[in-house]
């Protein structure tokens, strides 16, 4: 299949091709829109959050946006920015707490933490195309010895001979979510198991946001990669989100990792933790609402995705009572 290479487009040129697909700069002239777009934005970013808005149907204007101003995008584009920017230390918090709640379940089952070390690292042994014996895990270490924060734990023993309490400081968190994974089945504990399949999906949105991936451009229905898990979904109905909005966001897999991920937060992060990160998503709930005329008059995701965020802000992290 070949590809369809594009033209460079200058931001004037850029703004252009906007106005050609019915966009306005009613609310941002076009002056505004190119130095923003030459200094705050990649065009590409941007516009690909006009997917969610309407487009006319038939007509003269057909295939072209009903009532999409340029400042709108702006607009989805600084609350994407404020997702992700709470969203990633929340998908760090929950790493950080289930490796305290592995530590505890270990030691409710008397572990030997060097034994479950070496039965878990002797899992990612595997021979190479010349035959060589090696281990993918302790590869994966083995590359953090240069790095300053972890090569004092890595020199600390030798290689493969950690405590399981030194082994969570070294390896990456999809490893740790495997770990977690095997103590599950060594435990025969469903719940682990449960939150495994939790974590796989917080770790997706851990990648996304560390990685500066757009979140809000792409949250319409479809057929999502994984179902959401059911706890989820019980959680969501205990806090009000109705079962039309459930099957709708719950079928988006982006939604479903940012569900996840407030789900678990609030199950398993410390008070304290909480309390802080409540302040930051009922700050971006405020913000979502600073230009809320501009969505009022649009049905659909543009608009209801803002509303399905709020409600898991408000159910799981309330202001407070006193």
């Amino acid at each position: 299949m070949a590809s369809i290479r594009k033209q460079w487009l200058t931001p004037a040129q850029q703004v252009q091709q906007l106005k050609d697909k019915g966009v306005k700069f009613n609310l941002m002239p076009e002056a505004e829109a190119e130095r923003y777009l030459r200094e705050n934005n990649n065009y590409f970013r941007l516009r690909s959050h006009r997917v969610r808005f309407p487009k006319h149907e038939g007509g003269p204007n057909d295939g072209k946006y009903t009532n999409l101003d340029f400042a709108m995008l702006v607009d989805v584009a600084i609350i994407d920015m404020h997702l992700r920017d709470i969203l990633l230390p929340m998908t760090l918090d929950i790493e950080h707490f289930s490796k305290v709640l592995l530590l505890d379940a270990m030691e409710k089952h008397h572990e030997d933490g060097y034994q479950v070390v070496q039965d878990f690292v002797a899992l990612s042994d595997y021979t190479d195309n010349a035959g060589n014996a090696r281990n993918h895990l302790l590869e994966e270490i083995g590359r953090g010895i240069t790095s300053p924060y972890t090569q004092g734990l890595i020199q600390r023993h030798p290689i493969g001979d950690y405590p399981a309490w030194e082994l969570l400081e070294v390896i990456s968190f999809g490893s740790f979510i495997q770990f977690w994974r095997f103590c599950s089945d060594r435990y025969s504990d469903s719940s682990m198991l449960e939150d495994f399949y939790m974590l796989q999906s917080v770790k997706g949105l851990r990648n996304a946001c560390a990685h500066n991936n757009c979140i809000l451009n792409d949250m319409g229905s479809s057929t999502p990669v994984y179902r959401a898990n059911n706890q989820v979904a019980q959680g969501l109905a205990s806090i009000g989100v109705g079962r039309a909005m459930r099957r709708t966001k719950l079928s988006n897999d982006r939604f479903i990792q940012i569900a996840t991920t407030l789900y678990m937060h609030q199950r398993i992060a410390s008070d304290g933790v909480k309390a802080n990160r409540g302040v930051r998503l009922r700050e971006l709930v405020q913000r979502t609402k600073r230009h809320e005329d501009y969505y009022r008059q649009l049905v659909g995701p543009a608009s209801s995705c803002l509303m399905f965020i709020t409600k898991m802000v408000e159910g799981w992290y309330p202001e407070p009572t006193s």
